[in-house]
């Protein structure tokens, strides 16, 4: 019983200091303030329990001034944009989330470049380039998230990496100071970037493009778009890719044929179009996700002896969480 009410004790005051931190934030900023939101209104699998707060800055200003509020705090942060690629657990965020879009998303022409927001969605900027006539993101039309995003986890196809393009990155640190950094300087690998250390808050990006016939790129588009659209599952609720592919051999193709298809954990299914995507369902939860994905691991282990690794972020309070069977 003493144990019980010196943790309660904790939990209050922990909730408190979230409360007077959040009537700073409201003091200090215009920005929007939010205690316990629920992450599943938030990410494109739209599951996820509440983050301890839910941050929207109106402008770089507000965002310097959350950042700087919640480092003296020392409350753990978390950037998000269009909620893509994020798998949120059932208990929530212990922390704060700071989301960019919407008003982060503006995008810009210099030259031969293109100028974005980090919180600008990635296919509102490929098609901004082509009616600009500029040619090079075309390949990634199709994937979902924002530049912040991209950039992050170094988002591409198998014919290109964003950090192909990216001449600089305009950054924020966790506390609140301005940095301009190059790609080199990111440390850009297939699907890893420094950035993920989340020590840097990206909030604007240049990339580099080449002149192109407009017509010809739109052409090009249109032909992605059918080819995506004939492959993935369209209007689910994904996140994206689960798996990162192999050096030599696509993940899906692994997980296909291991005969994962269609699969089905609680409210998570594995796609019957596209082995690599898992498809939340009306009642899926987040441990249902997971616990998918550890299977479809499992299977590709036992089949293949080979090791999938997860593209997918996991983020939030696990720590109730059992798996139904070990990865």
């Amino acid at each position: 019983m003493v144990t019980s009410s010196l943790q309660h004790v904790e939990c209050c005051a922990e909730v408190s200091a979230l409360d007077e931190l959040a009537r700073e934030l409201r003091a200090k900023t215009r920005g929007e303030v939010l205690r316990c939101e629920p992450m599943a209104m938030h990410t494109t699998f739209r599951v996820g329990g509440p983050a301890d707060l839910y941050l929207t800055p109106q402008d770089k200003d507000d965002l310097i001034v959350m950042l700087r509020l919640l480092y003296q705090a020392e409350v753990p942060v978390k950037i998000i944009g269009n909620g893509s690629n994020l798998l949120v657990a059932d208990a929530g965020i212990r922390g704060a989330i700071i989301r960019l879009t919407p008003n982060f998303a503006q995008i810009s022409r210099d030259g031969d470049a293109i100028i974005a927001g980090a919180g600008a969605k990635l296919a509102r900027v490929v098609h901004f380039a082509a009616t600009e006539g500029l040619s090079g993101l075309e390949s990634t039309l199709g994937i979902p998230g924002t530049i912040g995003g991209a950039l992050v986890m170094n988002a591409g196809t198998d014919v290109g990496s964003i950090s192909d393009l990216l001449t600089c990155a305009s950054l924020l640190t966790l506390a609140g100071e301005c940095v301009e950094k190059n790609g080199d300087a990111l440390c850009y690998s297939y699907r890893h970037s420094a950035l993920q250390s989340g020590e840097l808050v990206v909030w604007s990006a240049r990339l580099k493009l080449v002149e192109g016939d407009r017509d010809a790129i739109q052409s090009k588009m249109e032909r992605l778009e059918e080819k995506r659209t004939s492959r993935q599952p369209i209007r689910c609720h994904t996140a994206g890719s689960t798996f990162k592919n192999l050096p030599d051999i696509a993940a899906g193709k692994l997980i296909d044929h291991a005969g994962c298809k269609g699969y089905r954990i609680g409210g998570a299914e594995v796609s019957d179009k596209h082995a690599n995507f898992i498809i939340a369902t009306p009642g899926a939860t987040a441990s249902d996700i997971r616990n998918l994905a550890n299977w479809m691991h499992r299977r590709v282990r036992e089949v293949f002896e080979r090791y999938l690794e997860m593209e997918v972020e996991i983020i939030g309070d696990w720590s109730g969480w059992e798996p139904l069977e070990k990865p």
